[in-house]
């Protein structure tokens, strides 16, 4: 593939979707909302998997497809005739680019619970890179307990959203280490041109910073002792404590 594209993976509720927009001002870039086509675990054309993408039993899919201009009847017929995972990533892909006059851009999918295929991504497209953000887990299990868009009041679930992806990417990284970069949520919004230039030059795309002047980022912070009581920041700490201390964002014991 001549212009390889990334992928953007994680855990939910940590700046992907900011991240995706920052990157879709770039004129050589496009993305569309979220596939998901490498998040499940059944095989590529079971009955099972295709219910998952279905219209019918997956209305977030179906309205992301709406966002992305791909009808449904288009996407039937990319579906019936892909004969894998990565064949149906292109497809897609190659629809939404026509769809869209796309012509001639460098796609890349932000899809943070691809996280679960990202080993089938890797060998699916041997050029591919990943960038990975990463947030406070204390921030992303408040925001999951707010639940604007994914609302998991329990403890232990939404500390595992965070925990597998971390776990995921630790083990990505010692596989293909040179294929993966990693920013965190807060240098990112705390610090954008910098390090937008430093993720770009990664890519191998240019960076210029008046693509992005509108662009204004401010770190966000949930008020955790309103969302907790504090036998409970205390469970969160010690549930993501392992990933939570190679993050740096808890002390190290």
């Amino acid at each position: 593939m001549k212009n390889p594209p990334f992928f953007i993976i994680g855990c939910v509720r940590s700046g992907t979707t900011l991240l995706r927009d920052v990157l879709r001002k770039h004129p050589g870039l496009i993305s569309p909302e979220e596939t998901h086509f490498f998040r499940w675990s059944e095989p590529f054309g079971t009955p099972q998997s295709t219910k998952l993408l279905s219209s019918t039993t997956n209305s977030v899919l179906k309205k992301h497809r709406e966002m992305d201009g791909i009808t449904e009847e288009q996407f039937k017929e990319i579906l019936n005739k892909s004969v894998s995972r990565s064949d149906l990533e292109i497809k897609y892909m190659q629809q939404y680019m026509l769809n869209n006059k796309f012509g001639g851009k460098r796609w890349f999918d932000k899809t943070p619970q691809n996280v679960y295929g990202a080993a089938m991504i890797a060998a699916d497209f041997p050029g591919s890179k990943f960038v990975h953000i990463v947030r406070n887990p204390i921030d992303v299990v408040s925001s999951l307990r707010i639940g604007k868009v994914v609302k998991i009041d329990n403890l232990v679930g939404a500390c595992n959203y965070w925990n597998e992806a971390a776990a995921i990417i630790f083990m990505l990284k010692k596989a293909y280490g040179h294929r993966v970069y990693e920013v965190k949520y807060e240098d990112f919004t705390s610090n954008f041109l910098p390090e937008l230039e430093k993720m770009l030059t990664y890519l191998g795309e240019n960076f210029d910073a008046e693509w992005f002047s509108e662009i204004v980022t401010v770190p966000k912070e949930h008020e955790h002792d309103t969302l907790f009581r504090p036998e409970e920041l205390q469970a969160i700490e010690k549930l993501c404590g392992r990933w939570g201390r190679h993050y740096g964002y808890f002390a190290a014991k």
